[in-house]
């Protein structure tokens, strides 16, 4: 056996682990592990070709479809496996320019993809809990039943009313397509940022490190989120798939601004504390904070071409 399939194979297997194991301990270690498991397939997609990473991908499927079953294998495959092969795949794409030097696939295209691939995902979340509104919440009415005010029905308890606890059945689920196109992303990206940051440093990297200050989105994206924040007006369900999109675009804008905020603050005394204070209030402040900086990402192209005087090269990190 090659030893490229062998990396895939291995990729696969470990990422396979970490998706099972996260589902059987603590809370802490299901986020934990979960984030963790797209990382084997990304580091072999990235450092071995995007075949390697589909390699991956498909070995952990199979490991998941063996071990948890068929639910349990086919959101490995949408949410890990298929979304990291294939941007390995676009992250290693490029094409010779007439003047001889290669072109690679921009980093922002990258980006929309994920965005739209994210918001697909919330969606099929959405759906997998009820086929409207009305059955999304009292799906998750059941669920809390069962578990978040299960102590309310012993003796002594708090006493929760039948009115509280639909008021709270339905903040949750207009929550919920927030968090997962946010929760999806963030993982999709952040391990495809460290794969490529653990493959460029071992030397692994084929692709010159982009400077992740400067992505520009597809202009299409400003007028997607648009429309997708006039849908959220919708009601039903129409709604709820509207804010799953919506919340996908705000995140990836918001990442453009962050980049423009780096891009800008380079090379000033001040800026560790301007961006620990940027950072603390998008942690604390959402999502409030969150909206205004995608804003500043939104009004990219109109910064576009102005970087600082004192600007410096990019680094890995």
């Amino acid at each position: 056996m090659h030893i490229s399939a062998i990396i895939g194979i291995a990729a696969g297997l470990a990422s396979a682990i970490l998706y099972a194991s996260a589902w059987t301990g603590t809370v802490l270690g299901l986020f934990v592990l979960f984030f963790l498991s797209p990382m084997p397939v990304a580091i072999a997609g990235l450092g071995w070709g995007w075949r390697v990473g589909a390699t991956a991908g498909a070995t952990g499927t199979l490991a998941v479809l063996a071990s948890g079953g068929t639910r349990s294998a086919i959101v490995y495959l949408i949410a890990v496996g298929a979304p990291t092969a294939t941007f390995s795949y676009l992250a290693m794409l490029n094409r010779r320019s007439e003047d001889g030097t290669t072109e690679w696939y921009p980093i922002g295209r990258i980006l929309a993809w994920a965005t739209l691939w994210a918001a697909l995902a919330a969606t099929a979340g959405i759906l997998s809990i009820g086929s409207d509104a009305a059955a999304i919440r009292a799906s998750l009415l059941e669920l809390l039943d069962k578990t978040l005010f299960v102590d309310a029905m012993s003796p002594g308890g708090a006493k929760v009313t039948p009115e509280q606890k639909t008021a709270f059945a339905a903040l949750m689920a207009a929550f919920l397509p927030w968090a997962f196109a946010t929760t999806w992303f963030t993982i999709a990206m952040l391990n495809m940022w460290a794969a490529g940051a653990v493959t460029a440093r071992s030397g692994r990297l084929a692709r010159p490190w982009p400077d992740l200050t400067a992505i520009t989105l597809p202009p299409g994206m400003a007028l997607a989120f648009g429309a997708s924040v006039l849908g959220m007006m919708a009601s039903d369900m129409l709604g709820l798939v509207a804010t799953c999109f919506a919340s996908a675009l705000l995140f990836a804008f918001m990442l453009v601004g962050l980049g423009i905020m780096h891009r800008l603050t380079r090379g000033y005394a001040i800026r560790p504390l301007l961006l620990a204070i940027v950072y603390a209030g998008l942690l604390m402040l959402p999502p409030f904070s969150n909206l205004l900086v995608a804003m500043l990402g939104l009004a990219e192209p109109f910064l576009r071409g102005r970087p600082p005087d004192n600007q410096q090269p990019p680094d890995v990190t």
